[in-house]
């Protein structure tokens, strides 16, 4: 009876077995089938990422609504993701499909526009769930040159918004992107470039001011130029941009001033500043009234109420080229070329070349040099550089002499 029992037992687990592999099997069938049936297109072209903050006063209430919408649209070649914060009202991620017609694609609440990682998950949710061979992100609001760009008034953030430290961090956790436009102020900077060298292809800004006006039809004429030209390097793209500025004769066109930079260009150009700085600040009394000369005789950006004492941006090549040429100018001025691949600029405007530096000239009410060179601010020009020593001696020497 023992043995029979025991018998039954061993084929009973026999069978279990048995049955167990079947049904494991099956599932893991079901399983591959459903990972075949989930699996995600082919990746587009492009896809575009909107940045989208007016958690402000005094602008549009709805950006996207008031600009954007007749311009931007998803197509069989690029796809069209966007991040929306107004002020005073939730923050939401949207899809907007080939009629213009916007999807919630995120509910978020209140999010501080001004905060990088709020950036870095809005990239990060973009090129995850629209992956594509290449990223263009779009950043609109208030700009600032080193100082960085996007405020935002709800969260009573200060007037930096997210520092360029914050882009590089946001940048770097999500991969990077192959182009980034700011439609913000002063954004065409040596500094802000700089800090975006590995994370982006090309940079696209203003080295002035910049006015809404200009972005009608330029995002729409981009949406169309990558929707027909699915061949077209990214450098070709920036390029195209910056045009649309200028062809679109919106006013104050003769304020204009928008320019393409090259990142991995850039580094070049950075090295020959050092390299001018360095053996500047070694001849200092030599070079200082030559120095102060050429200073007195560049653009001054952003020269608009005090709003120029607040950034204290000039252009860089016209500052150059004011000095007495030797082989350190020419290596700023030669690398300059290399770097700034198109620029634009108005009738009012002739004095810039597309691309500004800090360069404060005497003790500032707003502690700009200190804010310049802190590590809160986490800027790598002034840290990689002898830019700052040469700035330093600079507001030393026009504050002993009264100049």
């Amino acid at each position: 009876m023992k043995n029979k029992k025991s018998t039954i037992l061993k084929t009973g687990a026999v069978v279990f077995i048995l049955l167990s592999v079947l049904i494991v099997n099956v599932q893991a069938a079901n399983i591959e089938q459903n990972k075949i049936q989930t699996k995600k297109p082919a990746n587009k072209p492009w896809t575009t990422l909107y940045y989208i903050d007016s958690d402000y006063s005094g602008g549009y209430t709805d950006p996207l609504q008031q600009i954007f919408i007749d311009e931007i649209a998803s197509t069989s070649q690029v796809n069209v993701v966007v991040i929306q914060d107004k002020l005073n009202e939730p923050a939401y991620v949207y899809y907007i499909d080939e009629n213009h017609n916007i999807s919630v694609l995120q509910e978020l609440g209140e999010v501080n526009m001004a905060d990088w990682q709020v950036l870095r998950d809005f990239i990060s949710f973009g090129k995850q769930n629209y992956p594509a061979d290449r990223y263009l992100l779009w950043v609109y609001d208030h700009g600032g040159a080193w100082k960085g760009a996007c405020l935002d008034e709800t969260n009573n953030h200060n007037s930096i918004g997210i520092q360029m430290d914050g882009y590089q961090k946001a940048l770097t956790e999500t991969g990077g992107v192959d182009l980034i436009v700011f439609l913000a102020c002063l954004m065409g900077s040596i500094e802000v470039v700089y800090e975006l060298r590995d994370l982006v292809d090309v940079v696209v800004g203003s080295e002035d001011l910049a006015y809404n006006s200009w972005f009608d039809d330029v995002c729409g004429r981009t949406n169309e130029l990558l929707s027909n030209s699915t061949i077209i390097s990214t450098d070709e793209v920036a390029i195209d941009i910056v045009n649309f500025f200028r062809e679109e004769n919106n006013p104050p066109q003769n304020k204009l001033t928008y320019s393409a930079i090259k990142t991995d260009k850039t580094v070049a150009l950075v090295n020959a500043i050092n390299d001018f700085a360095t053996y500047y600040c070694k001849h200092w009394l030599r070079y200082y009234n030559s120095v102060k000369k050429a200073f007195d005789s560049t653009f001054l950006l952003s020269d608009l109420d005090e709003w120029a004492e607040v950034f204290e941006v000039y252009d860089l090549k016209g500052f150059i080229e004011n000095l007495p040429q030797c082989n350190k100018t020419k290596a700023v001025l030669d690398a300059f070329d290399e770097a700034v691949i198109k620029e634009v600029h108005g009738t009012d405007m002739e004095g810039t070349n597309g691309l500004s530096i800090f360069f404060q000239p005497n003790i500032s009410r707003y502690g700009l040099y200190k804010q310049y060179t802190s590590k809160g601010i986490g800027l790598d020009f002034p840290k990689d550089t002898m830019w700052n020593e040469f700035l330093f001696k600079f507001i030393i020497f026009n504050t002993f002499l009264k100049k």
